[in-house]
């Protein structure tokens, strides 16, 4: 047996009451820009022009790979700003669906009087969500087989998500290894939800891999799904 076929009797997802768009749950499907982890380091280096003698205004960037003075360049931008400890990283993003893990905090709210940092940043986590087809081709991106087995339950950082109209258009995964931070105002919500059956079973893979401990209803449920 799979997941989703496991979590069929009440249905996988769920539409959310008409506060969808400023009320924001666990599980709740947004869309966002997501950016590309980078292993290899590049910069975006100021080129100046020869008239600016004071070398603190640029308009022009050339990419570079990291050097050893990575992070501790002799000088900052005035324009624009950037400190000698700082670069400008050349990434990859995207829009993509993503799940919410966290939303902002409450607790955090008129938090900002700090002398030289700020606390409340309107931040949430998100897990990015990855098509297992190509939308536009039809065909699969990984082996049935695999996918099976992530339906059930055998990677604990996988989860199979069916596509749900008005939010997933195919069959998806969603990637636990794979969180971002996004600020708030940057995610588009839609109004699907996870059920409350996978969003508890998200949760205990969330826990799993956060702090190693196994919810024995989650390590239980894995066992009936890959011997059924």
């Amino acid at each position: 047996m799979f997941i989703d076929e496991y979590c069929s009797d009440n249905g996988f997802y769920k539409e959310l009451p008409l506060d969808y768009s400023s009320n924001r749950r666990f599980g709740q499907i947004f869309v966002t820009h997501a950016y590309y982890p980078h292993e290899n380091l590049q910069f975006f280096r100021p080129v100046f022009d020869p008239a600016e003698k004071t070398k603190t205004i640029a308009e022009l960037f050339r990419i570079e790979a990291a050097g050893q003075d990575a992070f501790s360049r002799s000088f900052p931008l005035g324009v624009p700003k950037l400190e000698s400890n700082e670069e400008f990283l050349v990434i990859r993003a995207k829009r993509r669906p993503v799940v919410l893990l966290q939303t902002e905090s409450p607790l955090l709210k008129g938090l900002n009087q700090g002398y030289r940092g700020k606390l409340q940043r309107h931040l949430c986590l998100v897990a990015q969500i990855f098509s297992l087809v190509d939308a536009r081709t039809g065909i699969a991106k990984f082996d049935q087989a695999l996918v099976d087995r992530i339906r059930m339950l055998e990677f604990p950082q996988f989860m199979f998500l069916p596509k749900v109209a008005g939010a997933l258009s195919v069959d998806s995964l969603l990637r636990l290894d794979e969180l971002q931070s996004a600020f708030a105002n940057q995610l588009k919500p839609y109004r699907v939800a996870l059920n409350d059956e996978p969003a508890e079973i998200l949760r205990q893979q969330f826990r799993l891999l956060l702090t190693g401990e196994a919810v024995a209803a989650y390590i239980q449920l894995r066992e009936f799904l890959m011997t059924t």
